[in-house]
């Protein structure tokens, strides 16, 4: 009788469900969503009772569900995770209740709900205690040993387990000595100090001495630690050598080939470390091993090396220098790196030399490329941009299969599920083939999910689908504030893209917020300046309004700083305060005490920034062409002038 009423009643919510518009789903959702956080655990539920088809309701039966775990909640929250397995909330779930168990010692309803071996390394740990309180140590001794063999501290959830198998000596002084090498190359100083406590003998004595040396790195060559190839330890000296260029490559060369001369290294090695001290010596600009570095630099085969050596020829007006470095690169690379570079570099060098024919064709060859080299080429021949836009059109191929998890993503977003909505697309791009993953760009193209737009183009490799990869987003929005400030909206937009690619609650690593990516610090420094009043706190840095408004000014500041010099200031938005200003007086060693635009740009010493500014000024290109601006890749001042 009382599974009859439960049938009945489910029906009766299913028909109300279905009498319900989308719009009163939604209300009833944001009014369950609203009990819940005033715990009226009750009432949420009797409301997600009359919305059992709402895509979202999931997520709120997620809440409920771990807002009182019980032990005997096993078989409820498994066929919560099998029902809603597509989500990928139910790994979330998974996580927190195998926490839960794990924090009362329930070990058999642990393995029960999840047998197999946890990935992260503290539920791991607990599934071995599980296993450990049912009598399985020696079939978990495996899968315990590769857990214990790692370079960094584990859990603490790790602590009794690893103490079991020291007690039972399986985890032997071999295994320990052998951790211990995998913390030393990590640098983990509190590992290291653990492992020596465990340690016995020789191999204790030994650890200490390697220790006390990495304490003191300017005395390796001292050092009587490494005297034969045959040390077990011998491998460690190459991490004491590169440590010690970090301290001081010249003392670390010097050491490098005391150690030569008794003990060769092996060729690996040696490629190895010479490619370590090249890097040290161009990062450091010690120009007095510069000697050193240009005998070696052409037999370490690396390309990026090279390239850096190039861009420390071009920051010095070193003509003859930059010529010989393409020379040397391969020619594959030397046509296709970094948006054709090498060959504008080229043709520059035959300009040099006032060959001014052979450096037309060089400039034609990438004048078509819709980049920062080709669009700069393109101005300087008076030739027009090429932009090469193929617009992604719908397609017969239909996207209903998908329409279930299409709505989903739409209440998400509609909710403002932020982090949701963005796993959940890259969900469903994964493993598609590339012309759906377009259909699906121009699907969220056509809702104004611009920043997933941009995601499904990223993922498709759609390159020239200007559509989808620059959206003109809240036209309204920038354009209000572009006009207020005078600046171009093709320009805003194009830090924007570059940005956060249009993602209204983007937050990065550093503290960085919303559209135009605005540190906290910035904005409330910028909106002291224009008298915002409105913005009070850095939570508001993802709302639209505001985000628009203090990046747009806090650029037109920085073009006020640099009279009106665009270059310099999205080196200065990206870079942060006073670098650009240490880059631009920067000029030791140059024969005219400038350089040139390109040349500028090009020698940036951050690759995050150079490529920044070379994206922004390409993107600004783009967007004007999109918003029907005149279009024109720089002015004359920002060709004309020297950095």
């Amino acid at each position: 009788m009382v599974r009859f009423l439960l049938i009945i009643t489910s029906l009766v919510f299913s028909t109300i469900s279905l009498a319900l518009s989308l719009k009163q789903q939604r209300e009833v959702f944001s009014e369950a969503k609203s009990l819940q956080q005033q715990q009226r655990w009750a009432e949420a539920s009797d409301k997600l009772a009359t919305i059992p088809n709402y895509p979202l309701t999931y997520l709120l039966k997620y809440q409920q569900l771990k807002a009182d775990f019980k032990q005997q909640d096993v078989a409820e929250i498994q066929q919560f995770v099998e029902q809603n397995n597509q989500y990928n909330i139910t790994n979330q779930l998974q996580r927190e209740f195998l926490y839960f168990l794990a924090k009362h010692k329930y070990w058999s309803e642990f393995l029960t709900f999840f047998p197999s071996l946890p990935r992260s390394n503290a539920l791991k740990c607990y599934s071995f205690q599980a296993k450990m309180a049912k009598g399985q140590e020696d079939d978990i001794w495996p899968d315990v040993k590769n857990t214990w063999l790692s370079g960094y501290s584990q859990s603490n959830a790790c602590d009794s387990v690893f103490k079991h198998y020291l007690e039972q000596d399986l985890i032997s002084q071999n295994l320990i000595w052998d951790r211990f090498e995998l913390a030393f190359n990590k640098n983990q100083y509190g590992l290291m100090r653990y492992l020596i406590k465990l340690l016995k003998g020789e191999k204790k004595q030994l650890a200490s001495n390697l220790y006390a040396l990495n304490n003191n790195i300017k005395t390796l060559a001292k050092s009587d630690l490494f005297t034969s190839r045959d040390n077990a330890h011998y491998p460690l000296l190459n991490t004491f050598l590169k440590r010690l260029a970090r301290a001081d490559i010249a003392q670390a060369l010097e050491t490098y080939y005391a150690y030569e001369t008794k003990i060769p290294f092996s060729f690996a090695d040696e490629i190895s470390l010479k490619k370590y001290f090249a890097f040290r010596i161009l990062i450091n600009d010690r120009q007095e091993l510069f000697p050193w570095l240009d005998k070696n630099l052409a037999s370490l085969g690396d390309t990026g090396l090279i390239e850096q050596r190039i861009r420390y020829a071009i920051k010095y007006n070193n003509w003859p220098d930059i010529e010989y470095w393409i020379s040397v690169l391969p020619e594959d690379v030397a046509k296709v790196s970094e948006g054709k570079a090498w060959v504008y570099w080229q043709a520059r060098i035959l300009e040099n030399k006032k060959q001014f024919e052979e450096a037309n064709k060089l400039y034609r060859s990438i004048a078509d490329e819709r980049k920062y080299y080709g669009f700069l080429v393109a101005q300087k021949l008076g030739l027009s941009y090429q932009l090469n836009a193929k617009i992604v059109e719908p397609k017969v191929t239909s996207l209903r299969n998908m329409q279930a998890r299409l709505d989903h993503i739409e209440e998400l977003n509609f909710h403002q599920y932020v982090d949701l909505v963005k796993r959940e697309w890259e969900s469903l791009l994964k493993g598609r083939d590339e012309e759906t993953q377009r259909q699906l760009g121009l699907y969220a193209f056509d809702k104004g999910w611009a920043h997933l737009s941009v995601l499904a183009s990223i993922r498709s490799k759609s390159w020239d689908a200007i559509n989808i990869r620059f959206p003109e987003v809240k036209p309204e929005l920038f354009l209000k504030n572009t006009q207020k400030y005078q600046v171009p909206s093709s320009y805003i937009y194009a830090i924007t893209r570059q940005e956060s690619a249009f993602d209204q609650f983007a937050n990065s690593p550093v503290g960085a917020r919303g559209y135009m990516q605005l540190m906290p610090a910035t904005a409330k420094e910028t909106a002291h300046k224009i008298g915002l009043k409105s913005y009070k706190k850095q939570d508001q840095l993802t709302e639209g309004e505001i985000n628009v408004q203090l990046g747009t000014a806090y650029f037109d500041s920085l073009l006020k700083r640099y009279n009106g010099n665009r270059i310099l200031a999205t080196a200065r938005y990206n870079a942060g305060p006073h670098r650009v200003d240490r880059w631009k007086q920067n000029a030791k060693g140059r024969d005219d005490k400038a350089l040139g635009m390109d040349s500028w740009v090009e020698t940036i010493p951050y690759k995050e920034t150079r490529q920044y500014v070379k994206n922004v000024l390409a993107y600004n290109v783009i967007y004007q062409h999109i918003l029907k601006e005149p279009m024109r890749f720089l002015n004359d001042k920002e060709l004309g002038a020297y950095y």
